[in-house]
């Protein structure tokens, strides 16, 4: 019995590309400011644990998740460090938080009821960091209220008030106003808090984009995401600061056919040989996370050379025109994102023609495409 066979399809992380974008942004916010490396949605599509563990040795203090079944991963691999799930959580996952050791956001008073009524049973402490809505409008209590539940939980036994954030809703776009408001008013939160002498150890709030806009806003830590794997959180953000991309999508081409002008291509015909043409077959699709809105618009790479997608993106396969592209043969390497011979197909690229953001394109890979990492060190 024959085993099974990895999928032609492979999306390559480079951890050493991931470690030194880390320690950039560390140099870049200061030694006083602590990094919280965000790796939730499987380290937005990079992989989990692999970058979990290479942040703990870049020297990140705490990890981010959106969930509880993300932190458990993370504490079954061995991973000791501080973990917070940045999401709400349904209130029968306190269990998993509490078993976990999970540090927990704290958006409301009826969550840390519900703290209150399950600690007892398992006879454990927790941390959590207070969220405040500054202006996002998903979950947080109110700027005005906040102090009443810093007091509340802090007085509450076997929790400890570890930490006090916010998140952004803008801070990607050209709306700096509205971002500096939401500074100033967490700012004067902060301050209150301190008169009262009940400020929570670590503030933060500022994502990816804002650790680059507004460096007033560091506070005790930085929780960047997206522009650690290498992708511009916002246009010209590279200006500010540097980062290597972390992925590599490539796949095999598996099928050549030499045909005719005037020949239709794909599902629906949309695309037709002007000339005579040279079409190769990659097996990767809409399934594998190769966007749909890439048919017509996208392009790749093979033998250094720029090829464009030929037709409808299909679910499991994908035609490309590699006329230009000179003597390839079956079995050749396709670069679907990544960089050959000075030219680059980019995540950026991708999400430009789908009309998305970057974080969409490389979290939408899929399952079934094969995972290689390269080695941090």
């Amino acid at each position: 019995m024959t085993g099974i066979t990895a999928s032609d399809t492979v999306a390559v992380t480079d951890l050493a590309a991931y470690k030194r974008n880390l320690l950039k942004i560390r140099d870049y916010t200061g030694a006083s400011v602590r990094l919280m490396a965000v790796v939730k949605a499987n380290a937005y599509g990079h992989g989990l644990v692999e970058c979990a563990q290479t942040a703990v040795e870049a020297g990140a203090f705490m990890l981010g998740v959106a969930h509880a079944s993300e932190g458990a991963l993370l504490r079954k691999a061995g991973i000791d460090i501080p973990i917070i799930t940045l999401a709400q959580q349904s209130f029968d996952l306190i269990p998993a938080l509490l078993d976990n050791n999970l540090t927990i956001s704290l958006p409301s008073f009826a969550m840390l009821e519900e703290l209150k009524k399950a600690l007892p049973g398992y006879g454990s402490a927790c941390r959590v960091h207070v969220k405040v809505d500054t202006g996002m409008g998903r979950i947080g209590i109110d700027a005005d209220r906040a102090p009443g539940l810093v007091d509340a939980t802090a007085n509450t036994p076997g929790i400890t008030v570890e930490g006090i954030f916010t998140h952004f809703p803008s801070a990607d776009e050209d709306r700096d106003d509205e971002s500096r408001r939401q500074i100033a008013l967490f700012d004067n939160l902060l301050r209150k808090l301190d008169e009262k002498r009940m400020r929570p150890p670590v503030a933060h709030m500022c994502n990816s984009a804002a650790t680059l806009k507004f460096p007033e806003a560091h506070f005790d830590m930085v929780r960047p995401g997206i522009m650690t794997f290498g992708l511009e959180p916002y246009p010209g953000s590279g200006e500010k600061l540097t980062l290597e991309p972390v992925l590599t999508l490539k796949s095999r081409i598996t099928f050549i056919k030499d045909v005719p002008a005037g020949f239709p291509v794909s599902y629906g015909g949309t695309y037709v040989t002007r000339k005579p043409s040279r079409l190769a077959t990659v097996p990767v699709g809409y399934a594998d996370g190769y966007n749909r809105h890439l048919s017509n618009r996208g392009r790749a790479i093979v033998n250094g050379t720029y090829v464009p997608v030929a037709g409808r993106i299909c679910m499991d396969q994908t035609v490309f025109d590699i006329t230009e592209a000179g003597g390839v043969r079956v079995g050749e390497p396709i670069i679907l994102i990544g960089g050959e011979g000075g030219i680059r197909v980019s995540v950026e690229e991708h999400a430009d023609i789908a009309g998305t953001i970057s974080h969409e394109i490389v979290t939408g890979i899929s399952g079934r495409v094969s995972r290689i990492f390269l080695p941090a060190s």
